[in-house]
């Protein structure tokens, strides 16, 4: 059994505990710092392998691995805790570099940057980390799909598109709202757009690893609605746009880096 300590209690990491509750991982130790008081104390209610201590220094005094879900402005703390070499520190700081978080980890040398999404509470999505470490593959691969990228580099690039997401449910709740104002009702419309879209996620990926590649035109019938709706799209060059927004996106993100 290893203990599992989180500098940081906020949604994110609330998520990463609750999808790791659900593996082989509830056999370890969850150690949790105090803030946010209400999210600690709730899931130490939950899980009678969690507990909420009094400090951050209590927390990494006591574990093998230290998950760090503070605020990125707020990684100077780290510098006072009492990090020891034979540990590993995996870090959710949004755009803080690998370098930077070991500079304020002391002597811990196995540091892993990795970004997880809300969706690892049920066990799904992606998850990017580098570099490679098998301690950290092991706990993390039962709750989602592990990239790994050669180089931290590659890691920022492929974060990008994980800025579409609020974007992606606009898109599926304008189609709930064109639904319900055709006189259907909501929870019947939601249940149908929201299920059509996770259901189309698992087909992508599943074409995505058996051929390689995924050709919409196989999901269109010449003529029908399918071919229709993407034909539109494509005049209107709303692909395009959707280029344009993650450079944006990209200058943004080197804009917050600086």
């Amino acid at each position: 059994m290893a203990s599992l300590g989180f500098v940081g209690t906020g949604v994110l990491a609330e998520a990463v505990i609750r999808g790791l509750q659900t593996t082989e991982a509830r056999e370890h130790r969850f150690l949790l710092s105090p803030r946010s008081e209400e999210r600690s104390r709730a899931l130490a209610a939950a899980y009678p392998n969690t507990t909420r201590e009094e400090s951050n220094e209590a927390v990494v005094e006591q574990s093998d691995m230290v998950l760090l879900g503070v605020l990125p402005k707020q990684i100077g703390l780290l510098g006072d805790l009492p990090f020891r070499a034979d540990q590993i520190v995996v870090s959710f700081l949004a755009g803080v570099p690998l370098e930077l978080v070991r500079a304020n980890v002391g002597p811990v040398t196995r540091v892993v940057r990795m970004i997880p999404l809300p969706c690892i509470e049920y066990g799904k999505g992606p998850i990017l980390m580098t570099p490679p470490d098998p301690t950290v593959e092991g706990l993390f691969a039962p709750v989602g799909e592990l990239v790994i990228p050669a180089t931290e580099s590659e890691l920022d690039t492929i974060s990008i598109a994980s800025g579409l997401m609020s974007s992606h449910f606009q898109l599926q709740n304008t189609v709930v709202d064109w639904l319900e104002a055709r006189g259907l009702a909501r929870d019947q419309a939601a249940r149908f757009v929201r299920s059509l879209f996770v259901g189309l996620g698992e087909l992508a990926a599943a074409d995505e690893r058996r051929t390689g590649s995924l050709p919409p035109e196989h999901y269109e019938t010449k003529g029908g609605l399918n071919e229709t709706a993407r034909a539109y799209f494509n005049r209107a060059g709303w692909f395009n746009e959707m280029s344009r927004v993650l450079d944006i996106v990209d200058i943004h993100r080197k804009t917050l880096a600086k």
